[in-house]
């Protein structure tokens, strides 16, 4: 049996030597690759039993190729990378590392709303130019006189909600698909989304990228909120309508935002857009990052491969119900 890395320069610095002992270990042998393209995946990855994907497309056409396939695992939590629905059809089941980097991710949001608030970045440039100006930009406010807003609120918004509550915060929750007593439980309020994006002065997304989320914050939504609102996004890039941002930023409506994921990235230009008002911070796409969520990441995908390819079906497949295989 084979398992196949598809794309490993995706992500920079990965350490592959946990999958390496794993597969080995298990009597399956473990290839890295470096695909660009469809038909690059379908020459190189043909016959995986177990393919791997960090960001490269996984399509129904490279599945119809895949004639051993019998799992598709994405590195991270976020798997809209793969086509699911045409994985189910082709009895593919899709798997992914649902709490390697919990933490890294709550951490970096609540970083990057410290960051906007107090003005780091913005006061560190300033002082770079030899400028000691402690009321240059915007008048702080302390944060336990705001109200946090979670568009989406699965396991990283319920870890960012746990640190939030030592600021004070009082948050509000927009997520249809949950119980409210799920909300209440960390001390938030249940809310519909355009209630969030009225009473919000930070918004923070953390919903996954569907159809119905594309685009979710765009120029009809912005308007809805309050004048002087941040925004953070850890989740997902093309959620935000990034030009619509960028104009919202400029007029004053949009306070500050923080980005580690932007629509279109990665972000190479050194002017770039996002940055002609000073008033958009952005990392690349690294809230995930940490040594301990990487050893993790490596050790559930390989150990889930292995169950898989021995038989066994473990808790993180996604479409386990829709492939009938039980709750």
């Amino acid at each position: 049996m084979k398992a196949i890395v598809v794309d490993k320069n995706s992500a920079d610095g990965l350490d592959f030597s946990i999958q390496q002992k794993i597969f080995e270990e298990n009597g399956i042998e473990f290839v890295l690759e470096d695909c660009q393209t469809e038909d690059e995946i379908i020459e190189k990855c043909r016959d995986a039993d177990a393919l791997l994907v960090i960001y490269r497309k996984i399509t129904p056409r490279i599945m119809d190729a895949l004639t051993n396939c019998k799992v598709i695992l994405r590195y991270g939590i976020g798997y809209d990378v793969i086509d699911v629905d045409a994985a189910t059809e082709r009895g593919i089941k899709v798997c992914n590392s649902p709490t390697h980097c919990l933490d890294e991710v709550a951490t970096h949001t609540i970083a990057m709303i410290l960051a906007m608030e107090r003005q780091i970045v913005f006061f560190n440039d300033l002082v770079k130019e030899g400028k000691w100006l402690a009321n240059a930009g915007f008048k702080p406010h302390r944060l336990a006189c705001q109200t946090l807003g979670f568009v989406g609120f699965g396991n990283i918004a319920r870890r960012t909600a746990d640190f939030a509550k030592g600021f004070g915060f009082h948050m509000v929750v927009y997520d249809p698909y949950l119980d409210e007593s799920v909300i209440t439980d960390y001390g938030a309020q249940k809310a519909d989304l355009d209630e969030l994006l009225e009473v919000s002065d930070v918004i923070t997304i953390h919903t996954p990228l569907f159809d119905s989320t594309y685009h979710l914050i765009n120029k009809e939504t912005i308007a809805k909120m309050k004048d002087g609102v941040m925004i953070v996004n850890t989740s997902r890039g093309p959620i935000i309508a990034v030009d619509d941002l960028m104009e919202a930023v400029k007029s004053g409506k949009v306070r500050a935002a923080a980005l580690d994921v932007v629509e279109n990235e990665p972000v190479s230009e050194p002017g770039h857009p996002l940055f002609e008002t000073g008033k958009i911070i952005c990392s690349p796409h690294a809230a995930y990052n940490s040594v301990e969520a990487e050893e993790q990441m490596m050790a559930v995908l390989a150990q889930t491969a292995v169950d898989i390819l021995n038989g066994r079906n473990p808790e993180n497949i996604v479409n386990k119900k829709a492939l009938g295989i039980g709750a």
